[in-house]
């Protein structure tokens, strides 16, 4: 019962993304053991009311084994009002920010508000790191997020659970006291294709319970993301509870 905490659907405005589908997902997913996952969407990232693309995403994922991802702006007006409407109508599981792209700060009053709702509601916040590498969007230049401002975001929040994405080598092992000191901080896998046996080198300061299995399909490689952790010489509980186990913690996953 492999589970994907990292998966995405829709188009990228930087290249063509030939296998975008549900169906392309769903068959990359099978042939991997992957049973289910995290959705969010890409076009949310782009247009001006995200929650136009979360209702996309709805209509595709409704009444399958994926977990709706509403992605979040708390710089607009109304974003309130789509986790309650996300809520009650497509039964949201998360909430997802893309501070790079939508250009603020971590420590923002209107971060601090959404994560005070997200607690109240019980759902985990996903904070992505990077899409991809920064030098590839030559259309726009989201801003790196500093390690020192995700340090000070995850400290401020002991009580929420938080999901890095897209977190690479050197920058986990930066935030390796909070890694241990705080619960309810998590990093999914995806990013770890910075050196050779990133994640063996990890779990010698980090312990194992703070990473999920996270592909960032499509942008990336499933295969190459999955064997991040899969075919590693770990111990068969190890990988087990990165790519299964560990997910449960999770606010409302069952």
């Amino acid at each position: 019962m492999h589970f994907d905490v990292n998966a995405l659907l829709g188009h990228w405005p930087f290249r063509k993304i030939r296998k975008n589908t549900l169906d392309h997902l769903r068959a990359v997913h099978r042939d991997n053991g992957i049973t289910g996952g995290y959705v969010a969407s890409l076009n949310s990232i782009f247009y001006n009311d995200p929650f136009e693309g979360d209702e996309e995403l709805h209509e595709t994922i409704a009444g399958t084994e994926y977990k709706h991802v509403l992605t979040v702006n708390p710089t607009l007006p109304g974003w309130r009002r789509d986790i309650e409407e996300g809520l009650a109508r497509f039964d949201i599981r998360g909430v997802r920010i893309y501070p790079t792209y939508h250009d603020y700060d971590l420590a923002s009053e209107p971060v601090a508000e959404l994560c005070g709702v997200l607690k109240r509601h019980g759902l985990p916040l996903f904070v992505t790191k990077r899409m991809e590498d920064e030098r590839l969007d030559y259309m726009m230049k989201p801003k790196p997020l500093d390690v020192g401002r995700l340090r000070a975001f995850a400290n401020a929040h002991p009580d929420l659970d938080i999901v890095v994405l897209n977190i690479r080598f050197n920058e986990i092992a930066a935030m390796k006291n909070e890694a241990n000191r705080l619960p309810r901080l998590f990093f999914d896998t995806c990013g770890l294709k910075d050196k050779v046996f990133a994640l063996e080198e990890l779990l010698r300061i980090v312990p194992a319970s703070k990473f999920l299995y996270g592909s960032q399909h499509p942008l990336y490689c499933l295969k190459s993301s999955y064997g991040i952790v899969a075919m590693t010489g770990l111990p068969e509980r190890t990988i087990r509870d990165i790519l299964a186990e560990n997910v449960k913690v999770l606010s409302k996953v069952e």
